[in-house]
This record gives C-alpha cells, sequence and structure tokens, in this order.
C-alpha cells in the first residue's frame, strides 16, 4: 500500500469536525449507557432476565471475540480510498440490532417469557458487534488524519468530558425512573431506556455523514503483504497484547459490579444508587479528563496509561461493601475511579494512534482491536466461570463477609497492576520517564500550572499572560512549556522577559536553543534574560554561545549576566572563560561577577584578587558582592550572602546566629584538642573565647568595627596557636597551612591581609568600618563552617 498524501482541511472546517464529533460523541454515551455491557444492561440481563454470571461472562467474552472481524477492514478499507461511508453503513446495522435489547424487556413485560430475551439477546449482539469491529478501524483512521496529532490527546479528553456531562444526566434519569417504576412495571421501563439509548445510537452515526473526511491524493494499492506488516512490529504487537491483558483483567470483575451492588442478597443498594456512583465517577472524569489528556500531549501517552491503569486500587472499597457501609463507601469509590479511569481509558486509544503509522494505519488498528480483543475475550467468562465455582464461598472476618465476588475482585486488581508493569515494556519513542511523570503529576502546584496555560497560550489580556508567566514554578512547569517558550515571540518586551524568566525557573533542556537564539540576536530585547535564565538551565551546549557574547563585549549587564551564567553552567571551558573575564575586563562590574562565579566555580587562585579588591573598590554593592564571593571559596556557595543582606534587623539577627554557631563549632574543637585531665585550662580556654566573640559582636554596627575585627584576630590566633602549637606563630605556616588544606590555608593568609590592612589604616576612610565588618564576617564565618 503506498503512502497517502493527506490533503489538509481548513480550520474551519477541522473546528466543524470538533464540533460534530462532540455532538456524535454525546449520542454515541446515550447508547453505550444503554445498549451495551455496562451497569444498566448487566442488571438487566442478569438480575431481571435470570442469566448466569457465566452467561453474561460469555456474552461479554463473545463481543470481545468478534473483534477478529477487524481483520476484515483490512482489506475493506484497503481497496477503498474512503473510509466514512463503510463505516456509517456497518455502524447503522450494528446500532439497529441493538434495538433486540429493548424488544427482550417488551416480550417478557407482555407474557413473562424471559428465556426468550437471552436468546435472542445472544444472538443479536454478537452479530451487532462484528459490524461495528468490522468498521471501527476507519474511524480511527479517519479522526487521526482529521486532527493533528500534537492536539489529539487534549482534543478527545475534552470530548470525553463533554459527553461524559451526559453521561451522567441521561444515567441518573434512567436508574431513578428504574427505582420509581419497580415492580411489575419495570420491565417496560428498561425498554423504553433502550429504545431511547438506540435511537440516539442511530442518529449518532447518521449525523457522521456531516463530519468532513481528509481525501488521500494518491489511490492506495492494497497487498496482502500491507496486511500482515503490523505483525512484523514486535513493540506494537506487545502493545497490543499488554491491552488486551488489561481489558482481560478488568472484565473478570466490571461486568459483575453493579448486579452484586444492587443485590438484594448482597449489598442491597437501590438502583438509584448506580446512578449516584456514575454521576460522581463521571463528574471527576469530567474535571479530570481533559487535564489527562493536556499531560498525554506534552509527556507522552504511555506514562499516563500506566499510572492509569492504578484506577484499579479503587475496588479495594468493594472488600468492606456493605448494607450499612455502601453509603459512603461507594461515592469514595467512584472519586478514586474517576481521578485515574480517565488516564487508561482514554489514554490506551491515543496511545495506540501514536503507535500507528500515516501508511497502512487501517491495518494497524485493525490488528490491534483484533488481537486485544481476542487476548481479552475470556476475561468476563473466566470471571463468570470463578463467580459460579465459588457460589458457596464465604469468609468471615469481623463485621466483614468476603464472598466469591471478592476473590474475583482480588483477581481482578492482581492482574491489571500486572498489565500496568506489562504497558511499562512498550516503547512510545518520546514519552517521558514514568517517575518523572509521577512526580509532577502528585504535586498539587501543577493543577495550577494546568489553570494558567489557557492565559499563557491564547490570553489576548498582556498583563494577565505576564502575571500567569510569572506565576509558573520551576516544580511542574513543563506542562507548559511549549506555550511558554511561544511568548518569547511576543509583540510586548515584558513578556518575552518573563517567559525567559519562567524557562530558566523550570531549567528544562529543551529550551536551551530557543534561548540560545535570543542571546545571539542583536537585536533581541531579551539577551540579558535569556543568558540569565540559561545559567540557571545549567546546560553544556549553552557555555560557547555565552562565551562568544562576553567575547563581544555589549553592556555590562549583559556581559555579568554571561559571567553568571558561565559560572553556574560550570566546566573547563567556562572556568576559562571566568577567569579570562575576570583578569581582563575593564568593568568593575564584570570583574566582580567573575569573581562571583570563580568562587561558586571553587577556583581559589581567584582568592589572591578578590580579597584585595573587597578592600580597595570605593563601590559597597562591588564590595559585598567581592565579601561573598569570598565566602562561597570559605564555605558552601551562597551562604555567606544572607549575613551581608536583608533588612539590618534580619541580618542582625543572623549574624548573633552565626556568631553562636562559631562558639559551639569552636567548644568542640577545644574539647577535642585539650586534655582531658586539665578541665581547667579547657573551662578557662572557652570562657576567653567566648568573651572575645561576645566584644567582637557587640562592636559590630557600633561605629567599633576596627575593634571587632581585632578581637576576631586575636580570637584566630589563639585557636592556631592551640591546634597548631608554636607552629602557627612562625615564618612559612601560611604554605604549610596550604598543604594541610586549601581553604585553611586561604584563611591563614586572609588573617595576614586582614593584619596588614588594620596596621596600617584604610585608604578609603568613609569604607572602614564596612571593609572591617566584612572581614570580622568573613573570619567568623570560615571558624563557624570548618
Amino acid at each position: 500500500m503506498t503512502e497517502a498524501r493527506i490533503t489538509n482541511l481548513s480550520p474551519g472546517k477541522v473546528n466543524l469536525a470538533m464540533r460534530l464529533s462532540i455532538l456524535t460523541g454525546c449520542l454515541g454515551t446515550v447508547w453505550g449507557i444503554a445498549c451495551s455491557p455496562q451497569a444498566i444492561f448487566n442488571v438487566f440481563f442478569q438480575n431481571q432476565l435470570g442469566a448466569s454470571a457465566s452467561t453474561l461472562g460469555a456474552l461479554v467474552g463473545l463481543l470481545q471475540l468478534s473483534g477478529l472481524f477487524q481483520l476484515v477492514s483490512i482489506f475493506v478499507y484497503g481497496v477503498s480510498s474512503r473510509k466514512k461511508p463503510f463505516f456509517i453503513a456497518a455502524h447503522l446495522i450494528h446500532r439497529v440490532l441493538t434495538l433486540f435489547i429493548a424488544a427482550a424487556a417488551f416480550v417478557a413485560a407482555a407474557n413473562g417469557n424471559r428465556s426468550w430475551g437471552i436468546k435472542a439477546i445472544i444472538i443479536a449482539i454478537p452479530i451487532s458487534w462484528a459490524f461495528m469491529n468490522a468498521s471501527s478501524s476507519g474511524w480511527w483512521s479517519w479522526v487521526a488524519d482529521l486532527f493533528p496529532e500534537k492536539i489529539r490527546g487534549s482534543f478527545f479528553l475534552k470530548r470525553s468530558a463533554i459527553t461524559n456531562v451526559v453521561n451522567v444526566v441521561w444515567f441518573f434519569l434512567a436508574s431513578m425512573l428504574l427505582d420509581v417504576f419497580d415492580g411489575p412495571s419495570s420491565f417496560y421501563v428498561y425498554g423504553f431506556i433502550f429504545i431511547v439509548g438506540a435511537v440516539a445510537g442511530i442518529i449518532d452515526i447518521v449525523l457522521n455523514i456531516f463530519i468532513p473526511e481528509p481525501v488521500s491524493a494518491d489511490r492506495p494499492v492494497f497487498t496482502a503483504a500491507d496486511a500482515l506488516l503490523p505483525l512484523k512490529d514486535r513493540n506494537f504487537i506487545g502493545f497490543s497484547v499488554a491491552t488486551g491483558i488489561a481489558i482481560f483483567s478488568i472484565n473478570l470483575i466490571v461486568p459483575f459490579q453493579a448486579p452484586f451492588v444492587v443485590d438484594p442478597t448482597r449489598v442491597g443498594a437501590p438502583n438509584t444508587w448506580l446512578g449516584i456512583m456514575f454521576v460522581i465517577s463521571q463528574l471527576t472524569w469530567v474535571l479530570t479528563a481533559p487535564f489527562w489528556g493536556t499531560v498525554m500531549d506534552k509527556w507522552g501517552r504511555k506514562p499516563v496509561v500506566i499510572l492509569g491503569c492504578f484506577f484499579s486500587l479503587s475496588w479495594i472499597g468493594y472488600f468492606f461493601l456493605t448494607p450499612r457501609s455502601f453509603t459512603y463507601l461507594l461515592p469514595l469509590i467512584s472519586i478514586a475511579y474517576g481521578l485515574l479511569a480517565p488516564a487508561f481509558f482514554e489514554g490506551i486509544n491515543q496511545m495506540m494512534l501514536s503507535l500507528t503509522p500515516t501508511k497502512n494505519r487501517i491495518a494497524f488498528v485493525a490488528w490491534y482491536m483484533t488481537i486485544a480483543g481476542v487476548v481479552s475475550a475470556g476475561g468476563s467468562l473466566a470471571g463468570g466461570a470463578i463467580f459460579d465455582a465459588l457460589s458457596g464461598f464465604s469468609l468471615k472476618w469481623g463485621p466483614f463477609r468476603f464472598l466469591n465476588f471478592h476473590v474475583v475482585q482480588l483477581l481482578a486488581i492482581l492482574m491489571v497492576l500486572l498489565s500496568a508493569w506489562i504497558l511499562s515494556r512498550v516503547r512510545e519513542g518520546k514519552e517521558r520517564p514514568i517517575a518523572f511523570v509521577a512526580g509532577r503529576v502528585v504535586n498539587p502546584l501543577i493543577l495550577r500550572t494546568y489553570a494558567y496555560m489557557e492565559d499563557i497560550a491564547g490570553s489576548y489580556d498582556p498583563d494577565r499572560a505576564e502575571q500567569a508567566l510569572r506565576a509558573i514554578e520551576s516544580e511542574t512547569g513543563d506542562l507548559a512549556l511549549d506555550e511558554i517558550t511561544a511568548r518569547l515571540d511576543d509583540p510586548y518586551p515584558e513578556i518575552q522577559e518573563e517567559a525567559a524568566r519562567a524557562l530558566g525557573r523550570i531549567g528544562s533542556p529543551l529550551t536551551v536553543d530557543s534561548l540560545v537564539a535570543r542571546l545571539e540576536d542583536p537585536s533581541s530585547s531579551i539577551r540579558i534574560a535569556a543568558a540569565r535564565a540559561l545559567g540557571k538551565i545549567r546546560d553544556r551546549r549553552a557555555v560557547e554561545p555565552l562565551a562568544r557574547t562576553l567575547r563581544e563585549g555589549g553592556s555590562e549587564e549583559l556581559q555579568d549576566a554571561c559571567v553568571q551564567a558561565l559560572g553556574n553552567i560550570g566546566g573547563e571551558r567556562a572556568v576559562e572563560e571566568v577567569l579570562n573575564a575576570y583578569r581582563t575586563s575593564p568593568s568593575d562590574r564584570v570583574r566582580a561577577g567573575a569573581s562571583d562565579s570563580a568562587s561558586r566555580l571553587g577556583l581559589f587562585e581567584a582568592a589572591w584578587e578578590i580579597y584585595p579588591r573587597l578592600y580597595e573598590t570605593g563601590n559597597p554593592s562591588l564590595r559585598h558582592q567581592y565579601a561573598i564571593a569570598f565566602g562561597n571559596l570559605m564555605g558552601s556557595p551562597g551562604e555567606f550572602y544572607r549575613y551581608v543582606s536583608g533588612s539590618e534587623t534580619g541580618m542582625d539577627e543572623r549574624v548573633a546566629k552565626l556568631f553562636g554557631r562559631l562558639q559551639t563549632n569552636v567548644s568542640a574543637t577545644l574539647a577535642r584538642l585539650v586534655d582531658k585531665k586539665d578541665a581547667k585550662a579547657l573551662k578557662a580556654e572557652k570562657a576567653r573565647s567566648a568573651e572575645l566573640a561576645e566584644k567582637a559582636l557587640e562592636f559590630l554596627g557600633t561605629g567599633k568595627e576596627e575593634e571587632a575585627l581585632s578581637l576576631m584576630m586575636e580570637y584566630s590566633d589563639r585557636l592556631l596557636l592551640r591546634i597548631f602549637g608554636r607552629g602557627a606563630t612562625e615564618e612559612g605556616f601560611t604554605d604549610f597551612a596550604f598543604r594541610v588544606d586549601q581553604k585553611l590555608g586561604t584563611f591563614v593568609w586572609m588573617l595576614a591581609e586582614s593584619r596588614r590592612h588594620l596596621d596600617g589604616g584604610f585608604a578609603h576612610a568613609g569604607d572602614g568600618r564596612d571593609v572591617c565588618k566584612l572581614f570580622t564576617l568573613l573570619i567568623v564565618y570560615y571558624l563557624a563552617s570548618s
């Protein structure tokens, strides 16, 4: 079969197709609620007509097995360039045949003959589903051509949310009617419900006539080899089998849950409770389905499907269901189901479309549905057989009684979770890791990101878009990555800048190329923001663009942003550029930024120039930046910043805590150094150290910063003498200290430099107190951190 070139439809026709698809979906769900093996049909077939669990299981198994007729579609669609005509014709027959369900209800109401209804359903409904399966792959291929993959998941999950609103209303009305007219007239009510469902299903198919169909530019040439091509794709076959196992596991129990809930000898809940459960689960589905669709489009279908498999854990509630507890347990079961079920049931079909190539898609879809149908066909049959075989099983545990139903329920849960593991082995090709998606999904902040996505993507109000971008957090911002990246080209520079900042917070490597393009564009107004964002992302691909931009010159702010970004990224090439900027830049601001970067990179050779510049510069802001850079070398990068920034009261509190940490650290050191027998000497040394530190802290901020520095230098000298003995006072001790430890050597050198400046006076009289305060804090910080 040659690859068909699909003629793209205009946006107007695509929008029309979306609206009609939503309408047909609503009508189709009215049919599905009544005329397919769901709660209403299952209760009618088993509890009203009197079919056994095995018979119900066999019927559901036959419907699954009718998936073999999917293979017919390969040949039918293989010789036709159109999909719509055969789909509509076959599906009309399918929907008309479901009128036999209504006939079974009316016959039972008229003369009480229930066996006729069982036989009619067992014959007519599998034939109906054979026509459905012979044509449904054409619909999937049709919509795959209609809606682009990048929006397909979001659209179908939104469609699912809307159709489930109809689900809720229709199912609740139907279940309420069954309770209101319970008794001899119930068969007439069932008949009315089934007729409404069948007619809605027929109208659904007729409306598909008006949905446009993309036309292939080439007429396909069908060969027998095309029909077998999907069987050569091991990954696709594995996915189809895994899906079949998952549905097999679900069908073990699902057909029997509703009859169990309303059975007077079991839970005995009124039929209305089936409606209440459905309302709760479907309203939850409505709220969560669009979210799951967005997650699929952003991070792949597979992780969403696997997470969706955990909806089966909601079934644990059935183990504790009693005539007394169902009023609160059934709502909890329904909510848990509605949260995760759309991820599986909607996601599995979207994943199937992702794995099917445009070429020969019909064959792939047909084989998928065939394999999944055949593998899953025995699920309900096996569940019914186990159900009947264990009819006498009963186990009492406290107030709970476990029956054959619970055995099947436990087996189903375990098998669904097993199928999740099997699905995890399938390769989708572009999905994110399961752990990544799970971590994002369980983070409550993702709901805020999801809520802001519309403002980021389509808001015509610049203020709202800017506010939304500002609200994006790093933990969950990946969800809106495409929308934020698109805002880098917004007409408003403020929004461009906020978009770049948001990308920096998110830190995704996927945005590096977009940010580099803005960085290297001389006409861009967000070069600085782009450089800072690249620094936060820390991707090595950005090093060369940042280095080129730094060497080209430009504004001081841009150069500073580049050198800071290089310091964040690291690596030999970044180190080379940072040191070059530090040594050659004529700008004090760029040199200060380079010193900060060098310190964060752990380049101790920069210390020899950072510390003198701290003293020499007359700019208070740069002086503090140099002090922070030196502090980065002496302790944990970024920690010293808190002692020289913020409100005066806040800084005083933090500095006081730093001095307290100093005393604790030094006391512990002295306790290890002083002989335990000489407790008196230890006590005296601790007392003197505490006295010096307390006075130094008292002098800071009172105009006596020189005295504070002098006291802390004495404090340090006494400590070094206690640790290293007389060697600490001898020439060459600095070199010795460097051999012991790089930070210790830098500290000893810093003490010598501080003493030289203190003894020689300060060139900047107005800045002397600030310099002394910074020198003092650096001494305290090192001793408290060592």
